[in-house]
């Protein structure tokens, strides 16, 4: 169990107990992702969570459930598939998500789990912000249209997603659970794309540097629902970008909003998960 102090009093993080709590996170699913959407069924998470998976949320004070996390066994007995994320839109901004994965950190470490992977949309860049940035995870494979149609907030559009890694017993990402932020060297980077006026206007493919910096679009889920091929065109530039530099052994390792938010890609030596060469940790 962990403990979260927010403006709204202190949270308690912990697994789920019960049908009655199960449903309760399908109503939470509900709520983030929209009554078209399918949320994982109480049946769904007692089993998973019979199997040896994660299934916690984070509770008010008045007990009621505001955050959900889930997270499935692999067939690595060391690796979990983090799933679902979720916090009700009106207690965003107080760091439960971030408080959820710190728990479920703590939760796969103590069953010898070392390492937790999930998809998240490389175009959100609030996504980013906790994935790469506080988390520490990072990606070197991206996976086209992995969803295929859904709906709900990707509705209509390719479903593209990163795979992210988060070692769970790194350096790197002990230091990031102490609050430590990396600093990932971002200064020398060189630009693989361009944009004006909001539209992507040019992709770098020949570039062989040790750092460059991908740029996103701001605000790309508001993009999304107010000029959906705008959208488009912005998934297919980032798509080609992402599948030439993973293929020439680049891996995304970081993220920053100086300038507009943008990925740091660094050239990667042989290895099976990504870590900056140059990662050391900022003064507190």
């Amino acid at each position: 169990m962990r403990e979260l102090d927010t403006s709204r009093g202190k949270l308690t993080l912990r697994e789920l107990a019960g049908a009655r709590e199960m449903v309760e996170a399908e109503q939470v699913q509900l709520a983030v992702w929209g009554a078209d959407t399918y949320p994982e069924c109480k049946e769904v998470l007692i089993a998973v969570q019979f199997s040896g998976g994660l299934v916690a949320g984070a509770f008010a004070p008045d007990g009621r459930m505001v955050g959900f996390s889930f997270s499935l066994p692999t067939r690595e007995p060391e690796v979990q598939h983090s799933h679902r994320l979720a916090v009700l839109p009106d207690w965003r901004g107080q760091g439960i998500g971030a408080a959820l994965k710190w728990f479920q950190r703590d939760w796969c470490l103590e069953r010898g789990v070392t390492l937790v992977q999930w998809t998240v949309d490389p175009l959100r860049a609030e996504n980013a912000e906790l994935n790469i940035r506080h988390l520490g995870a990072s990606s070197r494979e991206y996976l086209v249209d992995y969803y295929g149609t859904m709906q709900g907030i990707d509705s209509g559009a390719p479903t593209d997603r990163l795979l992210v890694d988060w070692p769970l017993d790194s350096p790197r990402t002990a230091a990031l659970a102490l609050g430590t932020p990396p600093d990932a060297g971002f200064a020398d980077a060189e630009p693989v794309n361009a944009a004006a006026d909001g539209q992507p206007t040019a992709a770098y493919l020949g570039l062989t540097a040790p750092r460059l910096l991908l740029r996103l679009p701001e605000r790309f889920t508001r993009l999304a629902d107010s000029d959906p091929q705008l959208a488009l065109e912005w998934r297919m530039h980032s798509r080609q970008l992402f599948l030439h530099y993973f293929e020439r052994g680049y891996a995304l390792i970081g993220f920053t909003r100086v300038g507009g938010p943008a990925y740091l890609l660094e050239k990667q030596e042989e290895s099976h998960h990504a870590t900056p060469s140059h990662w050391v940790p900022c003064p507190p």
